[in-house]
């Protein structure tokens, strides 16, 4: 690790910014956390093998466990870790699906959440017949094969860090996953233009997978600057696919019975239909914001002329604390300087 990373990483999250997140102070959106009245990023979040674990085959493995897994735990290392992951409320975050920071995730967690979303796709296939007929990226096979590839890929990130590996491995995948995100980017547009907006969903969060391998991959190559832009793009791509995903929006659709309007009964159906929608917008959003505070981090990486590879290593290579944290100056550990 470089001097000025190993020398302003912290395993430990201030503990006046966890208060501060408690109190409202203090916000995390995807992996920066930021003042609520100013919108100052204080620091960055970078997710760690430690929560990996925890993900794939710990105790935040099981999701009825989330809220409950610091008085269950017997483990004081892991109570602690499930603790800071909760305070800072991103326990629900890291269980959907989306990295908090860069993905360094091992095969056993991408594994799961390429499953994750696969199951997602399963749910809305019946439903895609109709519209497959004439788009060819959505018969299932084709489907199945992007998955598989998906799948491949993960597998290769994982050996690509062995010491026998080159930059040619890294800028393989980079390549390959580039290909792999534009195919499921064309799919969740395909849907949004033949009306199905909600369909594409699943595809989205394929795309933010695939793209965020990109990111990683680039990183661990040297590359830092083709990673800057490949995770700006990754977040206009998804700011635009999930732009028509909005509550009202989905809601008035679902009921588009107008001469009912403003009666008690279409009221009834569209509040029934708003609380539906609510958990399918928040979760776009999620992955918006995770997408943008990427973008962020990577930029102060930068700005603190921390190399990308580094950044990944001192992730990956942590194994107790569940996030590292990178304090954006001026700050002072206990307080924000103004």
């Amino acid at each position: 690790m470089i001097g000025s990373l190993a020398n302003t990483l912290l395993r430990e999250i201030p503990g006046h910014l966890l208060a501060g997140v408690a109190s409202g102070e203090y916000r995390v959106s995807g992996s920066i956390i930021q003042s609520v009245t100013s919108g100052r990023i204080v620091g960055h979040l970078q997710e760690t093998s430690a929560l990996s674990s925890l993900l794939s085959s710990g105790p935040l493995a099981l999701p009825q466990l989330a809220f409950e897994a610091v008085s269950v735990v017997q483990n004081e290392q892991i109570k602690a870790a499930i603790a800071v992951v909760q305070s800072l409320q991103v326990a629900n975050l890291a269980l959907s699906g989306i990295s908090i920071g860069v993905s360094i995730a091992g095969t056993a967690l991408l594994a799961r959440r390429i499953a994750r979303v696969e199951q997602k796709v399963d749910a809305i296939l019946p439903g895609l017949a109709a519209i497959a007929r004439g788009i060819e990226g959505l018969r299932t096979e084709r489907i199945a094969e992007d998955f598989t590839r998906l799948r491949t890929l993960a597998d290769q990130v994982e050996e690509a860090w062995l010491p026998s590996a080159t930059n040619t491995e890294w800028m393989a995948i980079a390549r390959d996953s580039h290909f792999l995100a534009d195919s499921f980017e064309r799919r969740a547009r395909d849907l949004g233009d033949a009306g199905d907006r909600l369909c594409g969903e699943p595809f989205a969060d394929a795309y933010a997978l695939a793209s965020g391998l990109r990111i990683t991959a680039r990183l661990a190559a040297g590359q830092d600057d083709m990673a800057r832009q490949a995770a700006t793009a990754r977040t206009h791509t998804l700011l635009a696919l999930g732009e028509p995903v909005r509550l009202a929006r989905l809601a008035l659709a679902a009921e588009p019975e107008a001469d009912l309007a403003a009666t008690p009964q279409w009221q009834e159906r569209m509040d029934r239909r708003t609380e539906d929608f609510r958990t399918i917008v928040k979760s776009v959003r999620e992955r918006e914001l995770a997408a943008a505070a990427s973008v962020e981090t990577l930029e102060e990486l930068a700005r603190q002329e921390i190399s990308g590879r580094d950044w990944l290593e001192a992730s990956r290579s942590e194994d107790s604390s569940p996030l590292l944290f990178l304090p954006v100056g001026p700050f002072e550990l206990q307080g924000e300087t103004q």
